[in-house]
């Protein structure tokens, strides 16, 4: 055998489907098969929402996929622990990793400029209801201000120093419910993200 021959390294290039449920699936991913397979019971489409990650994956285990398993694992501890990958129409942090990975691919490979989206808002742009919606989640992010509302129309004196604290006390409930439930309760990301639909999606074909 020739002592000086030379291996050359193979890496998977992903490719990527996305299912009726608006979940990204990466079709070289070694759980495919399993991913695609019709009429899954409830059971199987819960562990199928845990096995949707790079790291389920053998080509991660063997290091051999298009990404690194390093730049593998910064994705996901920057998706689990920062605000670095939110739905630009809503501000929710994004659950499921290949979503953050079919953009990050789409962008090196073929410079294409790609939104990130949850699930729930692809859901309502394929229903096309964005607007109901987003009212709905204004709604809810308005709610969270009441105590504030109460704090400014008591008629104590104490009142300015109870609505500043109320304030401050709702500002942090909402960003532990953004950081740990992956739900955006801010008004500016409701806000910013309605303006990235007028701007991307109003009045175009889905």
């Amino acid at each position: 055998m020739n002592g000086n021959k030379k291996y050359i390294m193979t890496f998977i290039e992903p490719s990527f489907e996305i299912d009726e449920k608006g979940r990204v699936i990466c079709q070289s991913h070694s759980n495919y098969p399993q991913f695609i397979k019709p009429e899954k019971t409830p059971f199987e489409d819960m562990q199928m929402e845990t096995q949707l990650t790079c790291k389920t994956c053998t080509h991660y285990k063997n290091d051999d996929c298009f990404f690194p398993k390093a730049d593998i694992d910064k994705i996901e501890f920057d998706r689990i622990n920062r605000t670095r990958f939110e739905c630009n129409l809503c501000g929710n942090k994004i659950d499921r990793m290949l979503t953050i990975i079919q953009k990050i691919y789409l962008e090196e490979k073929f410079q294409m400029k790609m939104p990130l989206i949850c699930c729930s808002c692809y859901e309502s742009l394929k229903k096309k209801k964005f607007d109901e919606y987003f009212t709905k989640r204004f709604w809810e992010a308005l709610f969270f201000y009441t105590p504030v509302l109460f704090s400014l129309v008591n008629p104590y004196p104490t009142n300015l120093i109870l609505a500043l604290g109320s304030f401050f006390v709702v500002i942090i409930l909402k960003f532990i419910i953004k950081q740990y439930f992956h739900y955006s309760l801010f008004l500016m990301d409701l806000i910013k993200g309605k303006r990235f639909y007028d701007k991307h999606f109003r009045d175009k074909p889905r």
